[in-house]
């Protein structure tokens, strides 16, 4: 049975980090390896709000400066800004970034005239729309949803038993992603959207303790959890979307599920800074795709794993296929995030927005 054709064609914790900036001094001492540049095409996307002319390049001490927020609970979605913030890119291009995690303390205190930039989750941008505030992507960072469905293990046979009682799959607070991929998965196992219950999960300790009780059947979750639950036997993975091609597969083609994004008045105002911004994160996509285990290792602590870079580095030949090689925003990756959601109750929210609306090519860098 092809999962994707199940799809209808309709249309943080707050904590206290310290606010990391980059000078737009010249950055010296910054290694090349691994930055080859590739080649590629800028794609021209239909039906996006494009214009022929790009901004131009920031000059030092001309930019106005930009505060780059993300998510605590998805700190991989935001890890090539981070690494452009450290390896030096975003000084290289002249502007002046400030970062902190969203709703943080030291978020607080951000420079409330900065240019704002959102770095994670794709939902972000549409739960923005719907409450009136426009918002639109112009990098894209994971093109995957970077989620596993695995059954508490032992697993049940498929399809034996689980359309007779309610199946309660595990996930975490505020993931819109995880009940569409487990109710994909499910779906293939014959149960039904309504006899699947998703209670919300905490730390790795608790969710292993509900899975060997038997308290939840499954878990719908990303790394580190995943990972950290499959090392410990706790879990048997039945579908990964970790991976682009496992992604495709499920979902019936590409995806946005994380990204740069800013409010649309700043997009028009601010488009010399956040080109700025764009070309040094592309960069940082780039070297995260060639860098060697020793170069990621020392940058463990940026995904949160600062005493387990073993941990870290697992994690990343997991998910390294699932960032965005360049930054390209795809039209049908936006159009089958809004089909995946659709789906979903409460879905027909998403119903409401317009496709074009959401995201520019305008800032993409050349």
């Amino acid at each position: 049975m092809t999962l994707s054709g199940q799809i209808p064609m309709r249309g943080p914790d707050a904590a206290s980090y310290p606010v990391r900036t980059s000078s737009p001094a010249r950055a010296g001492g910054i290694s090349r390896g691994g930055d080859m540049d590739r080649r590629g095409c800028l794609r021209v996307l239909g039906g996006a709000v494009v214009t022929t002319t790009l901004p131009p390049r920031v000059r030092a001490g001309a930019a106005a400066p930009v505060s780059v927020q993300w998510a605590l609970h998805t700190p991989l979605a935001a890890l090539p800004v981070r690494l452009a913030e450290r390896l030096g890119y975003f000084a290289a291009e002249g502007v002046a970034v400030a970062l902190a995690p969203h709703g943080s303390a030291s978020a607080a205190a951000l420079d409330p005239d900065a240019v704002r930039v959102h770095a994670g989750a794709f939902d972000f941008v549409l739960r923005q729309q719907l409450h009136g505030q426009p918002e639109q992507a112009f990098l894209a960072l994971v093109r995957t949803p970077q989620l596993g469905f695995g059954w508490r293990h032992p697993a049940p046979a498929q399809g034996q038993g689980l359309a007779a009682a309610p199946v309660r799959v595990g996930v975490l607070a505020g993931d819109r992603m995880a009940p569409a991929i487990a109710a994909l998965v499910l779906q293939g196992q014959g149960v039904a959207p309504g006899q699947v219950q998703y209670p919300t999960l905490g730390d790795v300790a608790h969710t292993q303790t509900l899975l060997a009780s038997g308290t939840i059947d499954a878990v719908c979750v990303g790394d580190p959890m995943l990972t950290q639950l499959q090392r410990q036997g706790a879990i048997r993975l039945v579908a990964d979307t970790r991976h682009p091609s496992d992604s495709q597969r499920l979902l019936g083609g590409p995806v946005l599920c994380a990204c740069l994004s800013a409010p649309e008045p700043q997009v028009r105002r601010h488009g010399a800074e956040l080109q700025s911004v764009a070309r040094a994160v592309r960069r940082a996509l780039r070297w995260l795709q060639t860098a060697g285990p020793s170069d990621l290792a020392r940058h463990a602590d940026l995904g949160g794993f600062a005493g387990d870079p073993s941990l870290f580095l697992s994690i990343l030949m997991h998910t390294r296929g699932a960032f965005s090689p360049d930054g390209t925003l795809e039209p049908q990756a936006v159009q089958q995030v809004l089909r995946v959601l659709y789906a979903q109750p409460q879905g027909m929210d998403y119903d409401s927005l317009d496709p074009t609306r959401l995201y520019t090519t305008r800032l993409l860098p050349t």
